[in-house]
This record gives structure tokens, sequence and C-alpha cells, in this order.
């Protein structure tokens, strides 16, 4: 298994999950201060809406 195409078939899922477990475990423990927490997220977001950029760019055009 190549992790390059692993990442790329994969990628946005492995993002998204990494954001609701975050959000989950640490709302739940307080291991990042609350008042930290939004930036965390924040990155994690955005990170996530790139990587659904990127995902985009690498569909096939369509020529109408």
């Amino acid at each position: 298994m190549n992790p390059i195409n692993w990442w790329v078939n994969h990628g946005t899922k492995i993002l998204g999950f990494l954001q609701g477990t975050i959000a989950a475990v640490c709302g739940v423990t307080g291991i990042i201060p609350d008042a930290h927490l939004k930036y965390y997220m924040g990155a994690i977001a955005l990170l996530t809406f790139w990587r659904g950029f990127i995902n985009s760019q690498l569909q096939p055009q369509v020529k109408e």
C-alpha cells in the first residue's frame, strides 16, 4: 500500500475524523483550554477546507 495514494483517496475523511475526535475529546476532558480550543479547531477546519479544494481540483473537468 502506497501512503501517498492512500492519502489521496482518504485524506478528507481522515481530517474530518480528526476534527471531530479532537473536539469531542477536548470538550469532555478539558485537555486543551477552552480559550485555545477555537484556534485548534480553526486550524483543522482550514486544513479540511484546503483538502476539499484540492479534491475538487483533482476531479476531471467536464467540457460543456
